[in-house]
């Protein structure tokens, strides 16, 4: 079966005038770039699935953290598929990908396109950046109170020509031509990312993520996050009373009751502290805002690049 190519995947529609609600979003980004105008990048991509069906491509999933996860859970979503499919050979093409690529025994087929009866999935791959101002990480905007947690992004729809703003656009200008620092990867990591520049020139922005991170002095850790702003903070409280505690326990070393007291009461000063700053017991937490974004060419979205294997993970078995 042939299908079609992606339509307006090199265009950015800018428009006058947007409905209310994308134009305060637009208005507060324009804020944003001024006030954090870098971007820096947050860490290694994220990968996942989508399918196209007809000309719409729509992801699956996301949040894997290397290509051969985000192949286990393709075949998850093909098995749960071919549970509601009707037709017999769409379910035993579906059953015969997901047993290639989560395969009772041996290795994964490292294969990140089928096509399935009127359907095309493809593993693909996201970056994640963060806006920087002087030395201070874009924390979360007024406008992801409205998000809805769902950072796995399922069903979401990659459509490059709809409408945007002109912040939007300067963004997504921004990162059509961007490339990692020469030296801070490998070569062969910078070479595939001017490679994908020509190949995959689009760019559209996802729903952001987040994370909760400690701030010392220059320095800053990340702790853990989420994918709005507040269960980010109900995360990063729950840090200090779930998981400090058990992870000691594991290590052979329980904490003390002065440990516990002060953990519980870090956690106690997080929830108190309305907003994204959190200054608890002489020690400074932020919530940072994690932008991600997803290149796109004429026939869809990026499938995860040859490095990404090596850097990201085949699956290994013993």
């Amino acid at each position: 079966m042939t299908f079609p190519l992606m339509p307006g995947y090199d265009h950015i529609n800018v428009v006058a005038r947007l409905d209310p609600v994308a134009d305060v979003r637009d208005r507060e980004l324009g804020e944003r770039i001024r006030r954090y105008p870098k971007l820096f990048p947050a860490g290694s991509p994220e990968f996942g699935h989508a399918v196209q069906f007809g000309k719409e491509w729509r992801i699956g999933s996301l949040g894997a953290d290397g290509p051969a996860t985000a192949r286990y859970n393709l075949a998850i979503d093909l098995r749960t598929a071919a549970a509601r499919e009707t037709d017999p050979p769409t379910v035993r093409a579906m059953l015969a990908a997901a047993a290639r690529l989560d395969p009772e025994e041996g290795e994964q087929l490292a294969k990140d396109e089928w096509e399935i009866g009127d359907r095309r999935y493809r593993v693909i791959r996201a970056e994640k950046f963060i806006l920087l101002g002087d030395r201070v990480m874009e924390p979360p905007r007024s406008t992801d109170a409205d998000l809805t947690a769902d950072g796995l992004l399922r069903d979401h729809l990659l459509d490059p020509p709809a409408p945007c703003g002109q912040w939007e656009a300067q963004l997504r200008l921004n990162l059509v031509g961007r490339l990692p620092v020469e030296g801070t990867v490998p070569d062969m990591v910078h070479t595939e990312a001017r490679h994908a520049i020509r190949t995959h020139p689009g760019v559209v922005l996802l729903p952001p993520t987040f994370i909760a991170v400690e701030v010392d002095g220059e320095a800053w850790a990340p702790l853990t996050g989420g994918d709005d702003p507040e269960e980010a903070r109900d995360r990063l409280a729950r840090h200090f009373t779930d998981l400090m505690p058990r992870l000691r326990e594991f290590q052979g070393d329980s904490p003390s009751d002065a440990e516990l007291a002060e953990w519980t009461a870090i956690a106690d000063g997080i929830r108190a502290t309305p907003g994204h700053l959190f200054n608890v017991r002489g020690r400074e937490f932020r919530t940072v805002r994690v932008c991600r974004m997803l290149r796109l060419g004429r026939d869809g979205p990026e499938a995860p690049r040859p490095s990404d294997q090596d850097r990201y993970g085949l699956p290994t078995f013993g």
